[in-house]
């Protein structure tokens, strides 16, 4: 990697903020607690699914310093927190989605790392292909929004054995539709952001896909649309495993993430 190469991805990470600042007229440090802000990042670089984890160990390899946001763990415990910075597969390609402070300590991988990496046995060199900064008032909705979510990971071992045991379609969306609620909550939560309002969804379409297999466990893997009464980010992650590309949200389109 050039100088040349790290001074262009320092150009356009400034010029995004400097936008997106100038579209929402704030100022870069100004904290408003309904207010998410994210930052994803498409790379070049054709990445499948299940280079994901490869992805996230090489950029975690490529930051010089320990910052904990990259990879959620310090050595001895875990950070149970939402992540904030998220790997991902948009349109076939790799990519990273950052929200909150996750977007200020990207400013480490485009100023102290090398961006040649090891993605498994594969030498690559990352590029920008697009940078989109979004920032969303997290309030209710005055009508309800359709979402898209893609590879979202929602049973466990206790509710895993009561859905597939269930024969009942009704009873199957009900059970989902709790479990994307208390999703949304605990995504809200680990942000600091706490509505007055009573959260409603509604599932309207599922399809269960391929198990996606996670230390040696199948996971229950579902694409479904459903509609919410509230605003939420592009790209974000929700449930388990978001930080590895897991729950992926996309707003009222034909989803663009490749299975």
């Amino acid at each position: 990697m050039t100088h040349r190469h790290y001074k262009e991805y320092i150009f356009l990470y400034e010029r995004c903020l400097i936008e997106w600042q100038a579209t929402h007229n704030l100022k870069y440090k100004a904290k408003t607690m309904t207010k998410i802000k994210t930052l994803t990042i498409l790379f070049d670089t054709p990445l499948q699914r299940s280079e994901i984890p490869l992805f996230r160990g090489a950029i975690i390899a490529a930051i010089p310093s320990s910052n904990i946001l990259f990879h959620n763990h310090d050595g001895t415990s875990l950070r149970y927190s939402y992540p904030l910075i998220q790997y991902k597969r948009i349109g076939g390609k790799a990519a990273i989605t950052c929200i909150g402070k996750g977007v200020d300590a990207m400013e480490e991988l485009f100023v102290n790392a090398d961006l040649n990496l090891n993605i498994g046995r594969r030498k690559v060199e990352l590029k920008i292909e697009s940078i989109k900064a979004e920032e969303v008032d997290v309030k209710r909705a005055p009508s309800p929004i359709t979402y898209q979510i893609h590879s979202w990971l929602p049973l466990n071992g206790e509710n895993h054995k009561q859905f597939h045991s269930t024969e009942s379609m009704v009873e199957r969306i009900k059970m989902l539709e709790q479990i994307m609620t208390g999703n949304i909550l605990s995504l809200l939560k680990g942000l600091d952001i706490f509505i007055d309002f009573q959260l409603q969804t509604v599932i309207t379409d599922y399809c269960i896909g391929r198990p996606i297999t996670y230390k040696h466990l199948k996971l229950t893997n579902i694409d479904l649309t459903f509609t919410a009464n509230i605003q939420l980010p592009q790209h974000i992650g929700i449930g388990k495993h978001s930080s590895m590309g897991a729950g992926v949200l996309s707003k009222n389109q034909k989803p663009i993430y490749n299975v």
